[in-house]
């Protein structure tokens, strides 16, 4: 019963079967009215000639013989006299007695002086037949005033019945065939009230599912019809409306899926609106699933950062993820209504800005320290000169030989410094020549065989088993050579081995220093190329390093297009590989040396 056509339907075959059984009733009740007002008539007229005919002016032994000669019971209505008690005394029932003797409410009220009339009373005529009567009792007074006798007149009701029931039975086929036609009718009208109204439904249901793209049939030019026509209408603004909201929408997700910064908005409820994909990498999490608070706990956020911000402005947090730090801006956003919707979190990764802040003061604090050990140093002896010293010669002379070793010191390390910030720059521009490295690493071994023989130590060259060839800057190449030997040598005890080789693979040719000297641990070793990073500080400074020739070393390299790899073991030695490519190297700069350009 849910659908508003068999309610109409229900609804109009009960308003038909109201209306049928209330007329059928009442034609009914009319005409049993009727048929009792026109018997009644008929049981008093023939009551008061029994009266006029044969109680008046006679006797009583003579009513039977007058009533049976007066009236007879051929129209169906059976007359009776009876006494001032009830008892029958002539009928034309019978033609002797003894006679009939009936009760009937109609009698006792007759017996009390008062005219009555009864229907529906059921008894046996003379033949032992139950009927239902209608009876009339009419007093008849004496002078006196008293009951004298009853005339009491019945009439068989069955003929009346059997018409009544004729008559019901007709109301009853009309009310069926009301019905029927009623159920045909309603069916047509609630099919074209309710057609268009279904498939109204559909569409909107299609439209609920996204199938924007539809038209209904205008079937009618009705409230239905006009119902229908703005359906399509809205269907059609509706389509357009979605189709700008699309597009904008994938604009929006292009943009916010390919930022470089997370975003994440939270609901003011703290349930998860969005998150793009640079969160999730960042956050470093498959599916961002959190709620705000979740959020909040799991990367131990400051916990000055709540979600109901109202007017307070914009707040930033930054927390660790792993290795990485991210910046988080907390921003509220509002309706219309200035009313908080949520907040939007905007994710920075700010790791290589740390990182470069971090080496920046690492820098500067080494670069200080660096510089005000030999000042120091120059500055006490000078001073130590300065008051007197300078009067005994061969301790003024230790004393600048002293200052000179600290000057060189400051010298050796601002080279270095303006080396670094010429590769910082891109100031440095490369010679680059065809160089045999049989015969280069051969030389460059020899050069500093005399080194490695003063700490009894074997230093060798395996030549490669043909032409090497490389594309470089001879000199540069050469000072990365001798940075990594000479380390090999100064950073490895006595008897140690250190062997120089080749190896090559389809795009490099690979020069590795291999030594069996103390190693670097694995902690140490991501490090060794930054800039004054020393695995052992005090021990390099009394060697006389800065710190700064792996961190030029790796610059070299690089503006070679190539790399410089270290692998270590702690306690059994280190292996240092220059990555060559076999094809010359691109440069920014190469239009320089075609056109004669400077070199550094």
């Amino acid at each position: 019963m849910r659908s508003i056509k068999w309610k109409l339907i229900t609804m109009y075959l009960g308003l038909v079967l109201i209306v049928m059984i209330v007329s059928g009733t009442y034609i009914l009740l009319s005409l049993r009215n009727i048929e009792i007002d026109k018997s009644r008539q008929q049981l008093e007229i023939y009551a008061e000639k029994i009266v006029e005919q044969v109680i008046e002016g006679s006797e009583e032994r003579n009513f039977q013989e007058r009533l049976q000669d007066t009236v007879t019971n051929t129209i169906g209505v059976q007359g009776n006299i009876l006494n001032s008690d009830g008892e029958t005394i002539a009928s034309t029932t019978a033609l002797n007695p003894p006679y009939m003797q009936y009760s009937d409410q109609a009698i006792i009220s007759g017996m009390n002086g008062e005219p009555s009339f009864s229907s529906g009373k059921k008894s046996t005529d003379s033949f032992g037949l139950l009927k239902e009567w209608m009876s009339y009792a009419m007093p008849v007074l004496a002078e006196s005033g008293e009951v004298e006798y009853i005339v009491y007149t019945r009439l068989d009701a069955s003929d009346m019945q059997s018409s009544l029931n004729e008559t019901t039975k007709t109301i009853t086929i009309a009310v069926a065939i009301a019905l029927l036609l009623a159920a045909i009718m309603g069916y047509v009208f609630a099919q074209t009230l309710t057609g268009p109204i279904l498939a109204l439904t559909k569409g909107a249901k299609n439209m609920a599912e996204g199938k924007l793209n539809q038209s209904l049939k205008v079937r009618s030019n009705d409230e239905i019809g006009q119902l229908t026509s703005s359906f399509n209408n809205m269907a059609a603004e509706l389509r357009k409306n979605m189709s700008e909201i699309s597009k904008e929408k994938n604009r929006l997700e292009i943009i916010l899926h390919n930022m470089s910064d997370g975003v994440i908005s939270f609901a003011k409820d703290g349930e998860l609106m969005l998150a793009n994909t640079a969160a999730e990498e960042m956050l470093k999490v498959e599916q961002m699933d959190m709620d705000f608070s979740h959020f909040i706990r799991t990367f131990d956020i400051s916990t000055g950062v709540y979600l109901d911000m109202g007017n307070e402005p914009s707040k930033k947090v930054t927390f660790p993820v792993d290795k990485q730090y991210i910046s988080a801006t907390f921003s509220p956003h509002y309706n219309p209504k200035q009313e908080m919707e949520g907040v939007v979190v905007v994710l920075q990764d700010i790791t290589e800005q740390k990182k470069l802040d971090d080496m920046r003061k690492e820098f500067v604090a080494n670069v200080s320290h660096e510089l005000r050990t030999p000042l120091t140093t120059v500055k006490s002896y000078t001073e130590t000169l300065m008051e007197g010293a300078l009067d005994d010669r061969e301790t003024a002379m230790e004393f600048l030989s002293i200052i000179d070793s600290e000057a060189d010191r400051m010298a050796f390390l601002v080279r270095d410094l303006l080396q670094l910030s010429r590769f910082d720059n891109k100031q440095v521009r490369l010679n680059i020549t065809e160089i045999e490295m049989n015969e280069f690493l051969a030389t460059t071994v020899r050069q500093n065989k005399i080194h490695a023989e003063a700490k009894r130590q074997s230093l060798s060259f395996q030549p490669y088993d043909h032409p090497v060839v490389i594309f470089g800057d001879r000199d540069r190449v050469g000072q990365v050579v001798n940075n990594i030997v000479t380390n090999a040598i100064k950073y490895s005890l006595e008897q140690a081995e250190i062997k120089v080789f080749i190896t090559e693979d389809d795009t490099y040719y690979k020069i590795s220093v291999k030594d069996t000297g103390m190693g670097i641990s694995r902690e140490d070793l991501p490090r060794i190329f930054e800039r004054f990073y020393r695995v052992d500080k005090a021990r390099s400074r009394a060697m006389g390093g800065t710190g700064l020739g792996l961190a030029i070393a790796k610059e070299i390299m690089e503006s070679h297009k190539g790399r410089l790899t270290a692998e270590s073991e702690y306690g059994k030695g280190t292996t240092m590989t220059m990555w060559f490519p076999k094809e010359r190297p691109e440069l920014d700069y190469a239009h320089d040396f075609q056109s004669g350009g400077p070199t550094e």
